[in-house]
């Protein structure tokens, strides 16, 4: 039987409490904190499985593309997977988990004019929402969606405002 990193969450905090109520430092459950807690590891997987998704594609768009100005860079900014970004001819997609049920993503141009001021091409967020069962279910403009999906969508965006001008 597999359990679920969240339930394994879930069951630790309540493990936790139930015992700190024994010793008397605490008079009831807080199901709100285990929440947060739950919605935390949750909010961490699913920018982890962006990430998986995400990396991939581009494994499989740069090994059918030639020429060196076409392929993407992928880069975890941190071990524990809060952030990624893409990048491609001077143009960024940055995915951001860094706050509990909101991930962030946003395509950046990088200005390199004498003011050096980076414009915002496109953003979007996805948010999660306990469901029945205080399940955690993602969503991006109030429609349920899954991390293949965003990585579809947000890859082939990223291609379209990154291309190049080059001509050979």
């Amino acid at each position: 039987m597999f359990t679920s990193d969240k339930t394994i969450k879930w069951i630790e905090n309540l493990a936790e409490q139930e015992c700190l109520i024994q010793l008397g430092e605490k008079s009831s459950l807080d199901i709100c904190s285990v929440k947060d807690e739950v919605l935390c590891t949750e909010t961490s997987s699913f920018v982890r499985a962006l990430f998986y998704h995400f990396e991939y594609l581009t494994k499989l768009f740069n090994a059918r593309v030639e020429v060196p100005f076409l392929k993407i860079k992928v880069q975890s900014k941190e071990e524990n997977f809060k952030s990624f970004t893409l990048s491609r001819n001077r143009i960024s997609l940055t995915v951001t988990g860094n706050q509990p049920g909101a991930i962030q993503l946003q395509g950046v141009r990088e200005d390199s004019g004498e003011m050096g001021v980076n414009s915002v091409i496109f953003s979007g967020l996805i948010e999660g929402r306990f469901e029945t069962f205080d399940e955690v279910k993602w969503f991006f403009l109030d429609n349920p969606i899954l991390p293949e999906q965003v990585a579809r969508h947000y890859l082939t965006e990223f291609l379209q405002v990154s291309r190049s001008n080059h001509t050979h």
